[in-house]
C-alpha cells in the first residue's frame, strides 16, 4: 500500500499523518477525538482504484487489564469519497481486557479509490464511574487515543491472526474465518525452508528461483513481563511457563528459599504453595516448540510458520486448522509443563499446591479444566460486590470451572480466592451478614474451602495502628485488627460447618457439558449455552482429556474413576467440529449405552490427519447420528445408547425418566434459592440458601424417597426433625428461611411413614422495651464513657462527634421487670433485638446468653437466664471501621485514632448506620 503513496487526510489538523503509513510501528501518534458531534476519521485517497482484502491497525501501547486499545469504529470504502460502505467494525470480537494493540481484519475483497477509518469514543462502563468517584477525579470523555500504523493489504490475510497465533487473546474463535480465493493463497510447494541457507551473520546463501518472493526470518525473545505485585527483592522476569526445564528450576528455587527460612516447619505447618491467577500477559513460544508440536500434532510446523504472520497457506481452512493446532499445543504445554510440573516438584518436597489455574476471564491460551486438573486443590475466585450489583460473570464461571475440575479429576477440595474487593467497595465495610449471601451462592456452586483475600499478615498489634496494613485497596482485609475480630468466630464457624458438610460424599449431577477441544478454553461466561441446562438439575463441565481418558459407561450412566456419574453428555450446538479421537470416543460411549445430546459433527478443527480424518468423522456421524438433522428428526438409537439433537435437555431427561433433583415454589415475586446436592453411602445432603434479604416460606421438593428429612443449621449447629411428605418418588419439605438464610436438608434415616407433621411455633409479644438505655463506650476511642439514650437510634445521629464517628464495641444496659405470667410451662421467652448494625452479644443478669448474633433475626432464648421480677440486660454491639476512619478525615479533627496505609475514606464519605436500632422486644414462643 505504501508504495502507491495514497493521500492521507484526517479530521484533525496539524498531525504528522505520514507517520501512520511509514512502516515504523514504534511510535504512537496522539490522535484527538473530534468535538461537537463531528466524525473522527483518517482517510486514504488512491490515484487509481485499490483492491484490498485486509486491514491492520496498530493502536497505543497495551496496558494489562486496561481494556481494548483499539477504539470503537468502522472501516469504510467509497468509489467517489461521498458514498461510503462499511467493510468491517472495530474493535470486533475481542477479549474485554485485550490490550494487544495490533489487529488485522479480513473481509471479502473490495476495490475503491477512497478508504477511511472512523473512530468513536467508547462509552464508559458503570464501574468506570465508581472508580472515578473513589479516586476523586471527574469522569471525562477521553480526549484522544494512540495510533501507530494503519495498512490496507492487497494480499490475503487470516482474520484476527494476531489472536489466533496467540500474540493476544479473544473469547470467540469460531465463525471468524474469512474464505480466501484459491489463487490468493500461497501453495505449500511455494514455501521454502531457508534455515540451512542462512550464514552466521544473518545473510542468505541462496540461489533465488525466478519470481517474486517474500523472505521471512523468524525468531523469538523474552516478552519482558515481570511478576507483580511483589517486593523489589522478589521481582523478576516471568518464567517460561511452557518449558518443563525452566518451570522445574523455578519451583526448585522457591522450595529452596522457603524451606531454608522455615526449617523443620516446611512440610508440616507450611504444607501448601498457592498460585494466583495468570497475570503474565501472553506467551506463544518456547525453546522446544517445534519438537513439541511435531510430537503432539503429528506434522512439522516449519512451513506453516508464515501463517503466524497472517499469511494464508494452501487455503484459509488449512491455515485456520494449523492455528487451531498451534493454540492447542500451547494449552497442552501450559498444563503439562507449568501446572503439572510445579505440582510434581512440590510433591517431591513434601508440600502440595493450591492454584487458580489459569484464573477467571480467560487470561491466556490455556485449557482451564485441564490446568485445574493438574493441581492438588483447584481454585476459582469471587469478589465482594455492592448490594445491588452482581459479581462479574467471569467469576461464577471460574468457580464452576474449579468445582467441575475437582469433580471430574477426583479431587475432594474446591477452594476460592474469596471476597476480593474493588476500591469502590467500602474497605472494612462488610459485616458477616453482608458477605453471607455472596458466600452461600458460591458454596452452592461447589466451593468447600474459603480462602480470604486478603487476610493480611498484620504486623501491628497496638491500639495506635488500627486497622493497619492493607494490600492497597484490594482485599477483604480480614485480619486481627477488624473491629469484630473477637466475634469473627461465629462467621468462621458458619463457613467451617458449611465447608465440612460440603466435603462429605460426592457431588450429585445429572449432566456433563463438554466445552470443546479448542484453545483457549474455559467455562463460557460471555454467551448463552444452547441447549441450556434445565432448572433443578446440576451439571459439570468436561474437557477432552477427561472425555477421552477417564469416561466410561455403566448401567446407562457416564461414570468417572472417582465415582462421579452423569445421565447425559451435552455438546453445545455451537461445537460442530470435533477431532477424530473425540468422535470415535462418542461412538464408543453411545454404543455402550450413553445418552449424548450433540449436533452432528461435520469435520475436524485440526490439521492432524487432514483430509482423511474428515471423511472418517462423516462416516461415524452417519452411523451414530443416522438420519438426525436437529429439526424434523431429533433422536437416533445406536447400540445400547441414544443420540439427540434438536430437543431440549429437559425433554431428553424426561424421556430417560430422570426427575429434577430439586424444585421449590415461589411464594414471593422475587423468591430465589440456590442449592447443591451431595451424596454419601450414609446420607443425601442438600444445602439450600435464600438469596433475598427478607424471610421466605417455601415448599422444597427433593429427588429422595424413603428417608426422613432433617434440618441441620450451619449457623447454630442445631439439628432438628423436619416435616415432610413422600410421594411420586420425591420428598416435599416445607422450609422457613430467614433473610439470606440457609439450611442443610439431610436424609439419612429410613422413613417409617410417608408423612410427618410437627407442631409449629406461635409467637406472642410480651413487651416492647422502651427507653431510656444506658450506652457505654470503651476508653481512648473518642467517645464519652457513657451516655443515655431516650430512644434507640444510630450512633451516627448523635451530636457528640465521639459517638457519631465511633467504631468498635459499645454496651447497652437496661433494667427490666419480668412478669411471673410470662413464664409458662413449655413456652420459650426470646429476646428480639430488632435491627442491629452489625453484631450483638447478649447477657442477662450477668450470664452470657446464646450465640454471637451476626445476622437477622437477632434473637436469643433467654428463658433460663430471665427470672420473674428485676433483671439486668446487657447488649454489646459492634459496628465496622468506616465511621471512625471518616471521622479522622474531617478537616477539624484534633486527634486521629486510626492508622492505615491507604486513604480509603474522605471527609464526605457516607457514614454507616451503627448500633442497636431495635425495636427490642420479649416474645413468648409456644409449639402448637
Amino acid at each position: 500500500m505504501a508504495s502507491l503513496h495514497p493521500k492521507v487526510s484526517a479530521s484533525a489538523a496539524g498531525l504528522n499523518l505520514a507517520s501512520l503509513t511509514d512502516g515504523d510501528w514504534r511510535h504512537n501518534l496522539d490522535f484527538p477525538f473530534a468535538e461537537n458531534g463531528n466524525p473522527t476519521f483518517i482517510q486514504l485517497e488512491f490515484t487509481q482504484p485499490f483492491r484490498t482484502q485486509a486491514f491492520t491497525i496498530a493502536a497505543g501501547t497495551p496496558r494489562t487489564y486496561g481494556g481494548p486499545s483499539i477504539p470503537d469504529g468502522e472501516v469504510q470504502a467509497s468509489p467517489d469519497g461521498v458514498n461510503w460502505t462499511t467493510i468491517t467494525s472495530l474493535p470486533g470480537p475481542s477479549h474485554p481486557d485485550a490490550g494487544f494493540p495490533v489487529r488485522t481484519y479480513s473481509f471479502p475483497a473490495i476495490t475503491a479509490r477512497f478508504y477511511r477509518v472512523i473512530f468513536r469514543r467508547r462509552e464508559p462502563k458503570p464501574t468506570d464511574f465508581l472508580w472515578s468517584e473513589f479516586l476523586g477525579f471527574p469522569m471525562k470523555p477521553a480526549p484522544s487515543f494512540k495510533l501507530a500504523q494503519i495498512e490496507f493489504h492487497s494480499g490475503a490475510r487470516i482474520n484476527h491472526w494476531q489472536e489466533k497465533a496467540a500474540f493476544a487473546n479473544m473469547l470467540e474463535y469460531e465463525n471468524t474465518s474469512v474464505p480466501v480465493a484459491p489463487n490468493e493463497a500461497v501453495a505449500m510447494n511455494n514455501v521454502v525452508d531457508l534455515t540451512s541457507k542462512m550464514r552466521t551473520d544473518g545473510s542468505l546463501d541462496w540461489q533465488v528461483p525466478r519470481g517474486k518472493w517474500t523472505i521471512m526470518r523468524f525468531g523469538y525473545s523474552l516478552t519482558g513481563e515481570k511478576n507483580h505485585p511483589a517486593t523489589r527483592e522478589a521481582t523478576g522476569y516471568e518464567v517460561d511457563k511452557l518449558s518443563h526445564k525452566y518451570v522445574e528450576n523455578y519451583a526448585k528455587n522457591y522450595v529452596a528459599m522457603i524451606s531454608a527460612a522455615l526449617g523443620p516447619y516446611f512440610g508440616k505447618s507450611f504444607r501448601y504453595f498457592v498460585m494466583d491467577s495468570w497475570e503474565a500477559s501472553d506467551q506463544n513460544w518456547t525453546d522446544d516448540m517445534a519438537a513439541e508440536f511435531r510430537n503432539r500434532r503429528g506434522y512439522d510446523l516449519t512451513r506453516y510458520l508464515p501463517v503466524l504472520t497472517g499469511r494464508v497457506i494452501e487455503s484459509s481452512d488449512v491455515s485456520e486448522r494449523f492455528l487451531w493446532d498451534y493454540r492447542r499445543t500451547i494449552a497442552d504445554l501450559l498444563a503439562e509443563n507449568h501446572y503439572a510440573v510445579a505440582t510434581q516438584y512440590f510433591h517431591k518436597s513434601g508440600v502440595a499446591l493450591y492454584a487458580e489455574a489459569m484464573g477467571s476471564g480467560l487470561p491466556t491460551v490455556g485449557d482451564g479444566l485441564l490446568n485445574k486438573g493438574q493441581v492438588d486443590i483447584p481454585m476459582g475466585e469471587f469478589w465482594t460486590t455492592l448490594p445491588t450489583q452482581p459479581d462479574t460473570p467471569d467469576h461464577p464461571a471460574d468457580v464452576r470451572e474449579a468445582s467441575s475440575a475437582a469433580h471430574i479429576y477426583g479431587k475432594p477440595i474446591i477452594a476460592t480466592e474469596s471476597f476480593t474487593s474493588m476500591p469502590y467497595i467500602p474497605a472494612w465495610g462488610q459485616s458477616p451478614f453482608y458477605l453471607k449471601p455472596i458466600s452461600d451462592a458460591y458454596l452452592a456452586a461447589g466451593v468447600n474451602r474459603i480462602i480470604f483475600h486478603t487476610a493480611d499478615q498484620q504486623p501491628f498489634v497496638d491500639e495506635a495502628h488500627k486497622p493497619g496494613m492493607t494490600l492497597g485497596f484490594f482485599g477483604q482485609h480480614y485480619g486481627r485488627n477488624i473491629t469484630w475480630a473477637e466475634q469473627a468466630v461465629a462467621w468462621n464457624t458458619y463457613l467451617a460447618r458449611c465447608s465440612y458438610l460440603l466435603q462429605q460424599g460426592r457431588f450429585v449431577a445429572d449432566l456433563a457439558y463438554y466445552y470443546g477441544e479448542g484453545a483457549p478454553a474455559t467455562v463460557p461466561y460471555w454467551k448463552v449455552i444452547h441447549p441450556a441446562p434445565p432448572e433443578g438439575y446440576s451439571y459439570d463441565y468436561m474437557n477432552t482429556d477427561v472425555l477421552l481418558n477417564r469416561l466410561s459407561v455403566k448401567d446407562g450412566r457416564l461414570v468417572l474413576p472417582g465415582g462421579m456419574s452423569y445421565k447425559a453428555l451435552v455438546i453445545p450446538d455451537d461445537i460442530d467440529r470435533l477431532t477424530l479421537p473425540v468422535v470415535r470416543q462418542i461412538r464408543e460411549l453411545v454404543d455402550a449405552g450413553a445418552i449424548v445430546i450433540a449436533p452432528r459433527p461435520g469435520k475436524s478443527p485440526s490439521l492432524t490427519g487432514y483430509p482423511n480424518a474428515d471423511d472418517e468423522i462423516r462416516a461415524i456421524a452417519n452411523d451414530v447420528w443416522g438420519p438426525v438433522d436437529g429439526k424434523s428428526i431429533t433422536e437416533h438409537r445406536y447400540g445400547k445408547g441414544k443420540v439427540y439433537w434438536g430437543k431440549s435437555v429437559a425433554e431428553v431427561l424426561a424421556a430417560a425418566k430422570t426427575l429434577a433433583d430439586f424444585a421449590y415454589n415461589r411464594p414471593s415475586l422475587d423468591t430465589k434459592l440456590v442449592w447443591i446436592h451431595r451424596n454419601s453411602p450414609d446420607a443425601d445432603l442438600y444445602f439450600v440458601a435464600n438469596q433475598r434479604p427478607h424471610p421466605d416460606n417455601v415448599l422444597a421438593s427433593f429427588r429422595v424417597e424413603g428417608k426422613q428429612a432433617e434440618l441441620w443449621h450451619p449457623d447454630t449447629g442445631e439439628i432438628e426433625q423436619a416435616e415432610y411428605n413422600i410421594e411420586n418418588g420425591r420428598t416435599n419439605v416445607p422450609l422457613h428461611l430467614d433473610p439470606d438464610g440457609s439450611v442443610f436438608v439431610v436424609f439419612r434415616h429410613v422413613a417409617t411413614a410417608p408423612l410427618r407433621t410437627l407442631p409449629h411455633p406461635v409467637s406472642t409479644v410480651l413487651v416492647t422495651l422502651q427507653g431510656p438505655w444506658n450506652l457505654g463506650f470503651p476508653p481512648n476511642w473518642g467517645a464519652p464513657s457513657q451516655i443515655t439514650l431516650e430512644i434507640l437510634s444510630s450512633w451516627t445521629n448523635s451530636s457528640d462527634v465521639g459517638v457519631k464517628y465511633f467504631s468498635g464495641t459499645a454496651t447497652y444496659t437496661k433494667q427490666i421487670d419480668a412478669a411471673a405470667a410470662w413464664f409458662q410451662p413449655g413456652a420459650k421467652i426470646v429476646l428480639d433485638l430488632g435491627n442491629v448494625k452489625e453484631i450483638a452479644e447478649l447477657s442477662v443478669n450477668g450470664k452470657s446468653v446464646g450465640e454471637i448474633l451476626w445476622k437477622p433475626p437477632f434473637r436469643a432464648d433467654v428463658t433460663r437466664a430471665l427470672k420473674p421480677g428485676a433483671n439486668h440486660i446487657e447488649i454489646k454491639v459492634t459496628n465496622l471501621w468506616p465511621n471512625r476512619l471518616i471521622g479522622d478525615a474531617q478537616p477539624d479533627t484534633q486527634k486521629k485514632y486510626t492508622f492505615t496505609d491507604f486513604p480509603f475514606y474522605k471527609a464526605s464519605s457516607p457514614l454507616m448506620e451503627s448500633g442497636l436500632l431495635g425495636p427490642v422486644s420479649l416474645i413468648s414462643i409456644e409449639m402448637q
